[in-house]
């Protein structure tokens, strides 16, 4: 169950375009890596699989 959405959470919100092509650890990685180029890096890794369907991502983190 979650509680809320706490201090350095992060909050992924994708198409099936990202989610069919990337798997769910990588995109985690690479987005608690580095969140400012987590949209770029994942719609790049997604197309390189394919890209095969439209892409969207939207990432919130919670400072």
């Amino acid at each position: 169950m979650v509680k809320g959405f706490l201090k350095d959470d992060i909050l992924i919100m994708c198409s099936d375009g990202l989610s069919n092509l990337v798997q769910q650890e990588e995109i985690f990685q690479l987005s608690k890596k580095n969140i400012e180029l987590a949209s770029k890096e994942l719609v790049k890794i997604a197309n390189d699989n394919g890209g095969y369907d439209n892409i969207t991502i939207i990432v919130i983190k919670n400072i």
